[in-house]
């Protein structure tokens, strides 16, 4: 992006005014680190179903809608704010649950009873085959 000061006027060329055009200022001057992913825009191709382009542009053309570009980035905006409220509700920091004495005793305890559990029908299949083949 090409850097502008603030109170600098570019000039409209004689030629772009001879045929009638004016450069428009622009509004949005950004300093070195203020744009974030969500702020830019990116263009990509893509292939989608032709029944949901269908359904989005429909929906873009009833009276005062956004278009229907809008309207699926929108949706996919949605989504991905779902997911990371999700994912910081419920997934624990690793490190907290390995330092955490407690939680490290509770699985301890369910290996242990799981260990058990399995032991004791291991011998009782063994003492079950044992039955059948004197």
């Amino acid at each position: 992006m090409k850097k502008i000061e603030p109170n600098s006027e570019e000039q409209t060329s004689l030629r772009a005014r001879q045929a009638g055009l004016r450069r428009i200022p622009r509004r949005h001057l950004l300093k070195p680190g203020e744009v974030t992913l969500a702020d830019c825009k990116v263009r990509v191709t893509m292939y989608l179903d032709a029944d949901v382009l269908e359904h989005f542009k429909q929906r873009a053309a009833a009276p005062n809608m956004a278009p229907y570009q809008t309207q699926i980035n929108s949706e996919l905006r949605s989504i991905v704010d779902r997911d990371r409220h999700h994912r910081s509700e419920k997934a624990p920091d690793h490190s907290t649950l390995v330092a955490d004495e407690k939680f490290i005793a509770a699985v301890a305890d369910r290996v242990k009873g799981l260990h058990i559990k399995r032991s004791a029908r291991g011998s009782a299949a063994k003492t079950r085959r044992g039955a059948k083949n004197p």
